[in-house]
């Protein structure tokens, strides 16, 4: 039997040290989520995701610039997991020109409203992107005893 899930995530600019997210607005008060979609019969969490990323900004994202961040059981909606795009390049127009998304500052993170659960999936990311960075970058060994 198929269970359904949902697969969430942002893009992320290295350079900028920047992420995508969406904006929801309820009267006066903007929110900020995590792109999300809902999986189909017989789905992969990836292309979800990647379904999900094109259907919204109308862009085509390639499998191999999803990355993986984690997945947890949420109490309401199940099964539910959470991938980075990558942007290596400068930012392409398209990911600028949209009303309803905003580029995010990781730093200015906590000054933007949003819900505990999509903060702590930010966070999660943040942290897994760095660890894979500190990988392909490790800090030069000290040598010996001076």
């Amino acid at each position: 039997m198929h269970k359904p899930f949902y697969a969430s995530g942002f893009f992320y600019h290295p350079a900028s040290q920047q992420i995508l997210l969406q904006q929801q607005t309820h009267g006066d008060e903007v929110k900020f989520v995590l792109f999300r979609g809902k999986s189909d019969k017989g789905s992969e969490p990836q292309a979800v995701f990647q379904q999900c990323i094109e259907e919204s900004l109308g862009i085509p994202v390639k499998p191999s610039s999803i990355r993986p961040v984690y997945d947890y059981i949420h109490e309401k909606f199940g099964a539910h997991f959470i991938f980075y795009v990558e942007i290596t390049d400068a930012i392409p127009k398209a990911l600028t020109d949209k009303e309803e998304t905003q580029w995010i500052s990781l730093t200015k993170l906590s000054k933007h409203k949003m819900s505990e659960q999509t903060r702590h999936d930010i966070v999660v990311g943040e942290r897994v992107i760095r660890a894979l960075q500190e990988q392909k970058n490790p800090s030069t060994p000290t040598k010996g005893w001076h």
